[in-house]
């Protein structure tokens, strides 16, 4: 196969009905009650012909999730091939894993990017922006945090004020300490 630079910059988005069909296989599999009910909110503002709108997330009608949630607003600069992640909502609970401020920042800047895993969550979005689906994951943190977690379980899934163009990640991070921790 011949690679095209044109057709690599241009996001190969799935049909709005892939990113749904993901969100309920990640209800199912949702561990945390806050996942669940935040994978719920989403699937229920989502329409089946289109991706949600910025506009639909209504972050009052889920207060109980407002500590675990991240919302990244996606910055297409001219001459970039990839876009940058500004974090413009970060729950408590996010900003205790990472202490550090994080809103108004681009999600580059946070990471440290010495670590070899410090680009799994820029690279997470980008999946998201480039397929217009969403990402579900539980397991073993896969970056270093302020404090030692035994599991992380996360989704981070596409806003389009078009229905098509990813404009915004609206993200649920759950963290499960260590037994050691809160023992």
């Amino acid at each position: 196969m011949t690679f095209s630079p044109a057709r690599h910059l241009t996001p190969l988005l799935r049909p709005p009905q892939v990113n749904l069909d993901a969100g309920h296989a990640a209800r199912r599999q949702a561990q945390h009650a806050r996942v669940r009910d935040f994978l719920d909110y989403y699937i229920g503002i989502h329409p089946s012909e289109a991706l949600p709108a910025r506009t639909a997330f209504d972050p009052a009608a889920i207060p109980r999730l407002l500590p675990n949630l991240v919302l990244a607003e996606v910055v297409r600069q001219p001459g970039a091939t990839l876009p940058r992640f500004r974090i413009k909502v970060a729950g408590e609970e996010v900003v205790q894993a990472l202490r550090m401020p994080l809103i108004g920042r681009f999600l580059d800047e946070i990471a440290n990017t010495t670590e070899p895993t410090a680009r799994f969550p820029i690279e997470s979005r980008h999946s998201v922006v480039e397929n217009g689906c969403m990402i579900y994951r539980r397991g073993q943190p896969r970056m270093r945090f302020s404090l030692d977690y035994a599991e992380v379980e996360y989704a981070h899934c596409p806003l389009a004020e078009d229905g098509v163009t990813v404009d915004h990640i609206v993200s649920i991070i759950y963290y499960k300490a260590l037994e050691s921790v809160i023992g």
